[in-house]
């Protein structure tokens, strides 16, 4: 996993190549300058926890997957909580495999520049809370991936976390509010 300093360091590289939107991730800058590496990831670190995900897209469709998480009954990439994942990368691809069934051998990342451990897209963003778990509402800071679908189209969703599976062509999330800047910027990469 990465430390507090690599953190930091992610996010300044990234902000040179995104600068208009370092006030989108101003929350996670915050974060990352106060929160020691221990409890960056740590689930009941309710100040926040970095989180991952897998934007997952099929070339030649103009698609993306997305399922329904259970909890938020919200339409989704897959992804979630850093567990003890070597990099970030390496998280997102897990997420990825777990939540669809789709092998990590199926997916090609698209990397943006040479290092590959950069994403393509920081989303900060409030998770209410959930009572089951115990848990308050909280931030996650969400560091996405992008990778191209290579696969024969075995897949599924893992029924603990979600309640559906379906890809949705990109013109149909243009100008969704969640979506909306992250297709363009899955356009200009692909």
């Amino acid at each position: 996993m990465f430390t507090q300093t690599e953190v930091k360091d992610l996010l300044n590289t990234y902000l040179t190549l995104f600068p208009a939107e370092a006030q989108r991730i101003q929350l996670f800058s915050d974060y990352a300058a106060r929160t020691e590496t221990q409890n960056l990831y740590n689930r009941k670190n309710f100040d926040g926890h970095i989180t991952t995900s897998a934007f997952i897209v099929n070339r030649s469709t103009r698609e993306i997957l997305l399922l329904k998480h259970k909890s938020l009954n919200r339409w989704l990439q897959p992804g979630g909580h850093v567990e003890q994942d070597d990099t970030l990368i390496a998280s997102a691809l897990r997420e990825a495999e777990e939540e669809t069934g789709i092998l990590v051998c199926e997916l090609s990342h698209i990397a943006i520049t040479e290092n590959s451990d950069l994403p393509f897209d920081i989303d900060p963003h409030y998770i209410p809370p959930n009572p089951k778990k115990q848990e308050e509402g909280h931030y996650h800071h969400d560091v996405r991936y992008l990778f191209a679908y290579t696969g024969n189209g075995n897949h599924e969703f893992n029924t603990e976390e979600s309640t559906g599976l379906k890809w949705v062509p990109f013109h149909e999330l243009s100008t969704d509010e969640t979506f909306g800047h992250v297709i363009k910027k899955i356009e200009l990469y692909l």
